[in-house]
């Protein structure tokens, strides 16, 4: 259950307590004994009630142990909060709350609470989020997963969306991210404004940005290891919660002392209620898709009726058999649904609008574990399918002119691993392993013009392709008190191509005084699956979902590859926080489609990118107050062959960065703000738009200087509160409240272009260039209730 956040904050101060390490040996001891012998092994005094933790035993056996975590442990393994007096002395007292067995002991954490309390940096330089610790923030109800991680530097969302991470450059689809090891090709909800991940079924989110273990592969950018919870409960446990979006249930089921089954199920209701807050995440998701169909329109007096309706889910089942301490064994699986139903009708012109959307993204794995003394192995498998199906029906003039759009992606991808850690000492681990996995990719394109019912044009494109890959692995981990070093490589063949890749992976942290580190890394990646962007189906203005999943073929789509290297260093003193870290990146088989810079050819361009920047995190303590500032330099730039052939500004490329967030607590209440500036994003230029000879109008853009220009400056502030309270000694509530861009300013994510039919002076139709503004959310509040027992 709930482990104490004194275990984290004992983390953090270990350089206060004792440094001396002695061997520790105890089977089934009474606590007091235990209490007793350390006391007296690690020169301090406990102050306690002798009724508090005398039916108390203990066991626990770990060479060279540290009091820091001899500490942690027996506050895992028992109802017991240690509270530092000074260097030497500490009052125990009985943690109502506690729940034994709800987290393992993270002995690899580095800095805890590196940013708020629930976010830690571990030995390796990879972040962990713990939904359950987390603390309020900006903008936030609730501990959304994918939102929480934009508050750790390096990390951004230039188009505003939960499920649209961009780690240092790199683009979603280049993230590997990781459900209880099942690979999500789709990991929002509502366009990806919400994130697909219910996160009071997670455990652990543990971020990757650079220096990446070599168990991880086939992503050239970041890493995203989502895990659940897995821990058998001695009681049922569960809650349920509501906000102005959706609503949510979960409950925890054990079996007897060995079984356990985790059930959870969220679902939107604004099919049946359409909330304040539901709509204005829907003017912000389908503003520039009204907008076209809107545009049909040439008269304004001219009434038309439209039916927009939008619905999600997602649910989760996980069964875990633990025959005993050092085994385990766990089936999870996980379900999620998007569907989306517009109709606009037109009865003057006897228009007729259809548009259906369906997403579904569905995950299976099996985990089994087992530890002894020195080795711990492990054997996974799990299988995923992505389904994407789109039809647009567009009748016009009572059937005169009849156009259909039709758009489906596939894919299922399987894989198995085993994998093994041997621990030559305390400081010294080998980790090793085989990955086999099958990927198969298909997509279909389908655009058709019909007169009269007489076949005028079709288009038809598709492919599909599935690529094998074997993977061996192995890393060498070593951390004493000054060195942590994570060093390895990964070894692929992929089918598909016939080509087998070398992957080098280093991490190391060197610490040089008690309070003062410096760290470095580097990396190879390579990828063999690609989002593509399709043009057809959003020439009709929908722009929604027009990215689809598309094997490699050393043709048009070729391998993509990556290397990273970073230094940086690190501070941490007196409740100060500072992390700097530099770093270069190149990518390498990239294509004009692939990124979506060509929109007026069917051709794909090859080409490359390479970006460089600094990430800044200051962070701050004061009692019950925490501050923190994160900076980004970035330089982010793309080079394609067809394509002006010399570097430019990427789509997303956001040069500075800069967010500014604050954390009270006072009692039951928790408040946050937060305030966001960055650069606006690039966009390009028209060149010319005239009239060709069959009357259809042309928008030339300027390739010349592609993203020369920059949207203006975009500026946000949020707030959160949350007040948490008791029914009863079982039954928990909490309120929360949050307001997203409070001074309701009117950024703009991006600029297009479009044609529009319009009745000049002389009274005649004819076509005028449109600037197509896709604008932020506006003011936009938040409720949630929740309940826990």
């Amino acid at each position: 259950m709930k482990i104490k956040l004194s275990i984290l904050f004992i983390c953090l101060t270990m350089s206060i307590f004792s440094q001396e390490k002695i061997d520790i040996a105890f089977i089934d001891v009474p606590l007091l004994d235990v209490l007793k012998e350390i006391e007296v092994n690690f020169g301090v005094k406990f102050s306690f009630n002798t009724e508090v933790v005398k039916e108390e035993k203990f066991s626990f056996t770990k060479k060279k142990c540290e009091l820091v975590y001899l500490i942690g442990e027996i506050e895992r393994q028992t109802p017991l909060f240690f509270n530092q007096i000074n260097e030497r002395y500490y009052y125990i007292t009985k943690n109502s709350n506690f729940r034994s067995n709800e987290y393992d002991l993270l002995k690899e954490v580095f800095i805890t609470n590196y940013i708020t309390s629930g976010i830690n940096k571990k030995r390796n330089g990879s972040i962990s989020i713990l939904p359950k610790e987390l603390g309020v923030l900006p903008g936030l109800t609730e501990p959304d997963i994918l939102e929480s991680l934009k508050i750790i530097s390096g990390v951004q969302s230039p188009n505003e969306t939960a499920s649209g991470i961009y780690i240092r450059g790199g683009t979603p689809n280049q993230n590997l991210v990781l459900w209880d090891g099942i690979k999500m090709y789709y990991s929002g909800h509502f366009f990806g404004m919400i994130s697909a991940f219910n996160p009071y079924t997670t455990k652990e989110i543990t971020l990757s940005k650079s220096g990446t273990g070599a168990r991880y592969g086939n992503r050239v950018s970041g890493v995203i290891d989502i895990k659940t919870n897995e821990n058998v409960p001695d009681r049922v446990i569960g809650g349920f919660g509501l906000n102005m979006t959706h609503a949510d249930a979960l409950i925890t089921i054990p079996f007897s002392e060995k079984t356990a089954i985790f059930f959870s199920a969220r679902r939107s209701f604004s099919d049946i209620l359409k909330t304040f807050t539901f709509n204005k995440l829907s003017t912000r998701v389908f503003q520039t898709f009204d907008d076209n169909q809107e545009n049909q329109i040439i008269d304004n007096n001219i009434k038309f009726i439209r039916n927009n309706k939008f619905k999600f889910s997602d649910y989760t089942i996980k069964f875990v058999y633990k025959p005993n301490e050092k085994e385990s064994l766990s089936l999870s699986f996980l379900n999620t649904k998007n569907k989306m139903f517009n109709d606009f009708i037109i009865p003057f012109y006897e228009d007729k609008y259809n548009d259906r959307l369906d997403i579904n993204n569905t995950g299976i794995s099996i985990n089994w574990k087992k530890t002894s003394e020195k080795t711990t192995h492990n054997i996974k498998s799990y299988f995923s399918k992505f389904i994407l199906d789109y039809e647009g029906n567009y009748n016009y003039i009572d059937n005169y002119l009849f156009i259909l759009s039709m758009k489906s992606n596939n894919l299922t991808d399987f894989g198995i691993s085993y994998n093994m850690n041997y621990s030559f000492s305390d400081r010294t681990d080998l980790f090793w392993g085989y990955d086999f996995t099958s990927t198969k990719a298909s997509y279909k394109l389908k655009y058709t013009i019909d007169t009269e019912e007489q076949n005028q044009y079709t288009s038809l494109q598709e492919d599909k392709g599935t690529n094998n890959t074997h993977s061996l692995f192995i890393e060498y981990l070593y951390d004493n008190s000054n060195w942590n070093i994570n060093s390895g490589v990964r070894f692929n063949y992929f089918s598909k191509i016939d080509k087998p890749v070398l992957e080098p992976r280093l991490y190391f942290e060197k610490k040089l005084s008690k309070n003062f580190s410096i760290k470095g890394s580097f990396e190879q990646k390579h990828q063999t699956l690609s989002q593509i962007i399709e043009f057809q189906t959003s020439s009709l203005g929908f722009d929604l979902e027009n990215q689809i999943w598309a094997q490699v073929n050393n043709d048009d789509i070729p391998i993509q590859k990556s290397m990273q290297i970073s230094s940086g260093i690190l501070f941490n003193k007196n409740n100060w926080k500072i992390d700097i870290e530099p770093y270069y990146k190149k990518v390498s088989g990239m294509t004009s489609q692939t990124s979506g810079y060509n929109d007026q050819t069917d051709d794909f361009s090859n080409g490359k990118g390479k970006i460089y920047g600094i990430d800044i995190l200051i962070n701050k303590k004061i009692n019950n107050y925490r501050t923190w500032i994160n900076y980004s330099y970035t330089k982010n730039r793309f080079k394609f062959l067809d394509l002006e052939n010399k570097f430019f500004p990427a789509n997303h490329d956001i040069t500075n960065y800069f967010s500014w967030s604050h954390a009270y607590k006072l009692n039951n209440y928790e408040l946050s703000l937060g305030w966001v500036q960055r650069t606006g994003n690039p966009y390009t230029a028209v060149k010319e738009f005239l009239i060709d000879d069959y009357g259809f109008p042309v928008i030339y853009l300027d390739l010349d200087n592609i993203n020369a220009l920059r949207l203006p400056t975009y500026s946000r502030l949020d707030a959160s509160l949350i007040y948490s309270f008791n029914f009863s000694e079982r039954w928990k509530g909490r309120l929360g409240f949050s307001l997203l861009n409070i001074f309701k300013r009117k950024n703009i994510l991006s600029r297009t272009y479009s044609a529009i039919v319009v009745r000049n002076s002389d009274n005649n139709i004819e076509h005028k260039l449109k600037v197509v503004d896709k604008t932020s959310l506006g003011i936009t509040p938040n409720f949630v209730f929740r309940v826990n027992f």
